[in-house]
């Protein structure tokens, strides 16, 4: 007995008139968005600020839509937040690349040996630590083992192996995602950890010639945040609205960018992620995303009538004040 399919398929002029019967506005160019980027990936993505509400702030059952909302402002929606992982991802590969070399170069200058970092002795000691530890090392052993097998196509790694029998941590690192590069500063020894985060101080010294004490505390909540935002972004998730609901503190990066007036919420978002990236970032790099990120403000401010753009920045993290804080 075949069972009943709770959601059968719907054809482009079905799912628009589903839509209609909904009221929302529906525009002749509105199929060929559907047929170009799918109804899931636009509509079940970003209607969610477009719907009704009861009194306590609860969805509508049935949905319906605010009334005047239109299918070209959830497509906007849908497109601000695609440029704006566009900018994101730009700045989260460079503060990646950075953090890559600055573990390369701290831990192998302590650690020159051939394949140290696969020593548990050059970790961390904490007992705590222990099964973390295990988890870096098996990473990025399972890194070497798969871009050298027997098919790879040639790259760096399976170049070393070949050739040399041994992968310096310098070319490891650039195969490794974000998540390793953070856990593998997580379980660094203290004095590597240190040394790196000195090493951030003196480079915001050489773009502000501002004197702050970055700590490890700092690189470890920045590390966090993103990880979480540059996974999302890489994948396509609807980002402008994303926030971490735990995590480090962000206490000590609101106190080396001298944010006394800013109230941080106790679940980051964007705009927190780009105020951290302007610790680790040099001053040309963060004035690119600063730029950037303006502008995409600016564009599109005025595209949205039956929603305040400022809930859009509500759920970004971003106060009215927000020029002053960047």
């Amino acid at each position: 007995m075949k069972l009943k399919n709770s959601k059968p398929f719907k054809t482009h002029n079905q799912q628009l008139q589903i839509l209609r019967s909904r009221g929302l506005f529906v525009e002749s160019s509105a199929k060929r968005s559907l047929e170009q980027f799918g109804y899931y990936s636009i509509i079940n993505g970003y209607k969610w600020l477009f719907l009704q509400r009861n009194s306590n702030g609860k969805i509508i059952k049935p949905e319906r839509y605010i009334k005047g909302s239109t299918f070209g402002e959830i497509q906007n929606l849908y497109d601000f937040d695609k440029k704006l992982r566009s900018i994101l991802y730009d700045s989260l590969l460079e503060y990646e690349a950075n953090l890559g070399a600055e573990i390369s170069y701290r831990f192998s200058e302590k650690h020159p040996e051939e394949h140290s970092y696969l020593a548990m002795d050059n970790y961390s000691r904490d007992q705590s630590a222990v099964s973390s530890v295990v988890g870096t090392i098996s990473s990025l052993s399972n890194v070497i083992k798969r871009k050298s097998a027997r098919g790879q196509e040639n790259n760096a790694i399976k170049h070393y192996v070949n050739n040399h029998g041994h992968v310096p941590l310098w070319v490891l690192v650039n195969f490794l995602t974000f998540g390793d590069l953070n856990y593998f500063y997580v379980n660094a020894e203290k004095d590597i950890k240190i040394t790196i985060a000195e090493d951030f101080s003196k480079k915001y010294y050489r773009s502000y010639k501002q004197l702050i004490k970055i700590n490890t505390d700092s690189i470890e909540a920045i590390n966090h945040i993103v990880n979480h935002f540059r996974n999302a972004v890489a994948h396509g998730e609807i980002t402008y609205s994303k926030y971490l609901k735990k995590g480090p503190s962000f206490r000590n990066i609101k106190r080396n960018l001298e944010l006394t007036n800013y109230e941080i919420s106790s679940q980051k978002g964007v705009f927190e992620l780009v105020l951290a990236l302007k610790l680790v970032l040099n001053k040309r790099d963060y004035s690119i995303l600063k730029r950037r990120l303006l502008s995409l403000l600016s564009e599109y401010e005025n595209k949205f009538v039956s929603v305040e753009f400022g809930a859009i920045l509500h759920d970004m993290h971003i106060p009215s004040y927000y020029q002053q804080l960047l």
